[in-house]
């Protein structure tokens, strides 16, 4: 069986003739079915045991590259308090010192820090080898970025992050836990500078390239749509966090529908960058001005909630995500769900969310 409702003629980058998908985005379909296929006859409606076998190697190949990063972020950090225990040790004799480092905010942002710079570059070349990308593909520049898209952008995702101050918030004021509200920064200029220099250039620049560089072609190789919501999904699933899954599912809606309309990273990493850089001024300024964030926060939240409203409302109706047709469907979520690797990946980060809500409960 093969479309009947094509009004034109299917190619290597838009094999199903799906045109409110930007095209460029897509990579080459003969990664997936030979291209001498495509002079032939379109798509069939339901895809083929090698079509099926092709497109999930794309699937697990993301879950095997996330699951890559996962583990040796948290074997570096292991590495680190390991190394950090013996050299207490060593000259001390006592483990008073290895406590008293271990609850310094300054050290775990810096193994942190060090920990997803080793994860992301570790995987980043051999992710790109396996999935047939370059490195300069997901990072090209382009000169089409309209000033208008990226004000709405932008004003969305203040609008997301006070989604979370929200959720945060809340949980704070229910629970009576003001850890709830985030990262607390003291007056100390080491810490301030680490924990900024993670939240509003490394975080941003990481997530980029992974997820919406690697894991968002991969996942978009039958659908853009899917690929938005599934590698968002995963985005969100990796912070290990209940409550910040919600807000990070829609932060990463919002830069993945940014890098499928203009085929690069780049402004979605801009723009990530940006916001984190906003919060991270409220943070500071609160801290070292008025010794507590709680108030201003509330303030920012309430300012960029209201304004922020609008110009989701704006984005949503001027940025829509891409249809999906059944064919696409049929080679989207079914082969995703029974990839081997996706499987396990989403299995991990539900267990170290587990791990880190029984540790943050009772530790």
């Amino acid at each position: 069986m093969i479309f009947s409702d094509y009004n034109e003629t299917p190619s290597e980058y838009n094999p199903f003739c799906n045109d409110t998908e930007n095209t460029s985005f897509n990579e080459c379909y003969s990664h997936i079915i030979p291209a001498f296929f495509f002079r032939n006859q379109a798509c069939p409606k339901k895809p083929s045991r090698f079509e099926k076998k092709k497109l999930r190697y794309f699937y697990n190949t993301t879950g095997i590259i996330l699951s890559a990063k996962l583990i040796i972020e948290v074997s570096a950090c292991l590495l680190f308090y390991i190394l950090m225990f013996l050299s207490a040790m060593s000259f001390t004799k006592s483990t008073s010192l290895y406590y008293s480092v271990l609850s310094d905010t300054t050290v775990k942002y810096a193994f942190r820090t060090i920990a997803v710079i080793i994860s992301t570059f570790s995987v980043l070349f051999a992710g790109c080898r396996y999935s047939s990308l370059s490195l300069a593909g997901l990072t090209r520049k382009t000169d089409g970025v309209k000033t208008g898209d990226v004000i709405i952008f932008f004003i969305t995702g203040l609008f997301i992050t006070s989604v979370q101050n929200i959720i945060n918030i809340s949980a704070a004021n229910i629970t009576g836990n003001s850890a709830f509200y985030g990262v607390k920064l003291e007056k100390d200029i080491c810490q301030i500078v680490i924990v900024c220099l993670y939240t509003c250039l490394i975080v941003p620049l990481t997530e980029g390239l992974v997820f919406r560089g690697l894991a968002l072609k991969n996942l978009s190789r039958a659908s853009q749509r899917f690929g938005i919501v599934a590698c968002s999904l995963l985005c969100a699933l990796s912070t290990c966090s209940p409550l910040s899954i919600p807000a990070a599912f829609m932060m990463s809606m919002l830069l993945s529908v940014l890098t499928v309309k203009y085929n690069t990273v780049i402004p979605s990493v801009l723009i990530h960058i940006t916001i984190n850089i906003c919060n991270m001024i409220i943070t500071v300024y609160s801290a070292l001005l008025w010794d507590s964030d709680v108030f201003i926060t509330k303030m920012w939240t309430a300012v960029t909630f209201f304004v922020g409203c609008i110009a989701a409302v704006i984005f949503i109706i001027k940025h829509p995500l891409p249809k999906i047709y059944s064919c696409q469907r049929k080679r989207s979520f079914p082969l995703f769900a029974t990839s081997v690797f996706i499987v396990i990946l989403i299995a991990a980060y539900i267990s170290a969310s587990l791990i880190r809500c029984l540790a943050f409960m009772y530790l």
